[in-house]
């Protein structure tokens, strides 16, 4: 019983994990679709770290912090959590 309860934890967690990258920017308040946002935070990155790769940027975490705390404050984006606005940029350089 104990392991099945586990086991079905793990399993959501799993889930809730996994679909994170599948985010609606709406359901955060922003106004825009998934791509533009996408747009929209690549274009702020790479305006404000013109001579670092995202790499580095992630090598800094209070950096990347700063950075995202930027993005909320600039467009006004409060309930946007740090990871949908860093994997927004990270998923549009994997593809």
């Amino acid at each position: 019983m104990i392991f099945q309860t586990a086991t079905q934890q793990a399993a959501s967690y799993l889930e809730f994990i996994m679909s994170r990258g599948k985010f609606n920017p709406r359901d955060y308040g922003v106004d825009l679709d998934r791509d533009a946002f996408t747009d929209q935070m690549c274009e702020d990155f790479s305006q404000q770290y013109s001579s670092w790769s995202f790499d580095e940027l992630l090598l800094h975490p209070r950096e990347a912090l700063r950075f995202c705390d930027e993005v909320r404050h600039q467009h006004a984006y409060y309930d946007v959590p740090d990871d949908i606005i860093l994997r927004a940029i990270l998923n549009r350089r994997k593809h």
